[in-house]
């Protein structure tokens, strides 16, 4: 469905929207590469992308949405995502002009509360992102801080342009400056747990190692990204299961 036609009445009132790149090899997880291909970063983007979607959809009472770029990118999602899914474009300008943009139009809709995340942390416990909604019916702005100083989600009650403008993204910067402009605007605001993307093949080796020391507590989590992990670091999943094996 493409979210340029407001939702009906009956709607839940806290929208999941999941920001994502169509996986084309050279365009997205470049930092991978080496010692990734281009075509095996991409095929382990989608992999994690897939499973984020497995994860918020298993969240109750929420309406979900991709916010997919680039704007050509509506066909590949459509058809790789449920029916019942929402689409959203992207659009131009740098993060922040694109989140504003998203968060503006899922408020328009109607919701009550927003929770954006990225499409790379498919290893994110699903009771985080309850949490964060659960927080919203006190708490303005969650945030989930990356170990690199940005974000892996964001929780909003109303629209926030503060924000989003003139953030320096892709530092090490840009959770504190968010958590600045948030307290010089007057919001509350609550931070998650401390988690981590997968950007750079020291990322994807910590997050093979995490489902493997996870395998034998949740089995179905992550299935995607499992397969194509244990495709690109056999030896490290066959060390690890034999060991977990063990225990």
């Amino acid at each position: 469905m493409d979210c340029t036609q407001d939702r009906d009445l009956n709607k839940p009132l806290c929208a999941i929207v999941v920001m994502a790149k169509q996986p084309e090899p050279g365009k997205v997880k470049t930092r991978l590469c080496p010692p990734l291909s281009p075509k095996q970063a991409a095929d382990l983007y989608e992999a994690f992308f897939t499973d984020t979607i497995s994860l918020v959809s298993g969240i109750e009472d929420t309406d979900l949405f991709v916010a997919y770029d680039p704007d050509t990118a509506l066909d590949f999602f459509t058809r790789t995502c449920s029916p019942s899914m929402g689409y959203i474009p992207q659009g131009a300008g740098d993060l922040g002009d694109r989140l504003l943009k998203i968060s503006r139009r899922m408020f328009v809709l109607g919701y009550r509360k927003l929770i954006i995340l990225a499409s790379d942390t498919p290893h994110l416990p699903q009771d985080v992102i309850r949490s964060a909604i659960a927080r919203l019916d006190e708490i303005d702005v969650v945030l989930g801080p990356c170990d690199d100083g940005g974000y892996y989600l964001i929780g909003l009650r109303f629209c926030a342009p503060a924000l989003f403008a003139k953030i320096p993204w892709s530092t090490s910067h840009v959770l504190d400056e968010t958590l600045q402009r948030a307290q010089e605007a007057g919001m509350t605001w609550e931070l998650l747990l401390p988690g981590y993307d997968i950007d750079t093949w020291e990322d994807a080796e910590r997050l093979s190692k995490d489902l493997i020391g996870n395998a034998a507590g949740d089995s179905d989590r992550c299935l995607r990204t499992k397969k194509a992990l244990r495709n690109l670091v056999p030896l490290l999943f066959v060390t690890g299961e034999k060991m977990a094996d063990e225990k």
